[in-house]
C-alpha cells in the first residue's frame, strides 16, 4: 500500500501541472485596435432599436458565415441595451456591418526572447548505511547533488520577417432613411473599426473578439486607434459567444 501511494502523489501533481498548462495555452490573448467616431451634430438619445445590413449589397445574407457573424454583432449590440427592430421601417438606425482580411503583408518586427541560465543548488551529505562484503551494516556519508534548475536572467532582442494578415470589422450607424421616398441621404450617426494584425489567418476566430472589443466604444469618439487587449475568456468575449449559442437553441 505505501509504494501505491507514493506513486499516487507525483502522478497528481503532475496531471495539475499538465491541467494548468493547458488552461493557459487555451487562454489567448488578442490585441485589438479600435477606432470609433460619433457625429457631434446628431443627437439620438432613444436610438436603441436598428435593422441590421451588411455594408455591401452583394453580399448573400443567407450565407452562413454571414448570418454568424451578425448574431455575435447583435448580442454585443444588446450589451448596450440596443435590440432589433421587427420592423426594419420603424428601427431608429440602420447598421451596416462590413468585415473581412487584407492581402498578406511582409513585415519585420523585433522581439524580446527570453534568455534563461541553469543554476544547480547546493549539495549535501547525508547519512546512509550500506552492508559490506563481510555481511557488516556500516554508516557511510553519501554526497548529493543539489538540485537544478533553470531562471529567467533576461531578454535579447530579436528581428524576424513575418507574414500579416490584417483582420478588420467595421460597424457603421445611420439615420433609418428606408421609409423616405426617393434618394434620401443617411446622415451617419457613428462608427466602430476594429481591426488585428497578426500572422493569424483564421477570420471566423477572431470575428466574435472584434465584436466584443467594439461594444464598450459603441457610439463614443476615440480622437485615435485604442488597443484593446481581450482574453478568449474575458466576460465580454463569454458573453458575445454565449449570445450565438443562444441563437441556436
Amino acid at each position: 500500500m505505501k509504494h501505491s501511494t507514493g506513486f499516487k502523489t507525483p502522478l497528481k501533481a503532475v496531471s495539475i501541472m499538465l491541467f494548468g498548462l493547458l488552461l493557459q495555452a487555451c487562454n489567448t490573448t488578442y490585441e485589438m485596435q479600435v477606432d470609433a467616431i460619433a457625429n457631434p451634430q446628431v443627437v439620438e438619445t432613444d436610438a436603441e432599436s436598428y435593422v441590421l445590413v451588411p455594408r455591401d449589397p452583394a453580399t448573400d445574407t443567407s450565407d452562413l458565415r454571414y448570418q454568424e457573424t451578425a448574431n455575435w454583432i447583435r448580442t454585443a449590440l444588446s450589451a448596450k441595451g440596443m435590440y432589433e427592430a421587427l420592423d426594419p421601417l420603424e428601427a431608429d438606425m440602420v447598421i451596416e456591418v462590413d468585415y473581412g482580411m487584407e492581402p498578406p503583408r511582409q513585415e519585420v518586427r523585433v522581439f524580446e526572447v527570453p534568455e534563461y541560465r541553469t543554476i544547480r543548488g547546493p549539495g549535501s551529505y547525508v547519512l546512509q548505511q550500506i552492508k559490506g562484503s563481510d555481511g557488516k551494516i556500516r554508516t557511510v556519508r553519501v554526497y548529493v547533488p543539489g538540485r537544478v534548475s533553470t531562471e529567467l536572467i533576461g531578454y535579447s532582442q530579436e528581428a524576424r520577417s513575418i507574414l500579416i494578415n490584417e483582420k478588420y470589422l467595421v460597424l457603421t450607424a445611420k439615420q433609418n432613411t428606408l421609409a423616405e421616398s426617393g434618394d434620401v441621404s443617411a446622415e451617419e450617426l457613428w462608427s466602430v473599426t476594429v481591426k488585428n494584425e497578426d500572422e493569424s489567418t483564421d477570420l471566423r476566430e477572431y470575428l466574435p473578439i472584434m465584436a466584443s472589443a467594439a461594444t464598450d466604444y459603441i457610439g463614443t469618439d476615440t480622437q485615435d486607434a485604442t488597443t484593446v487587449k481581450l482574453k478568449s475568456d474575458d466576460e465580454v468575449v463569454a458573453f458575445v459567444k454565449k449570445g450565438l449559442a443562444k441563437e441556436h437553441l
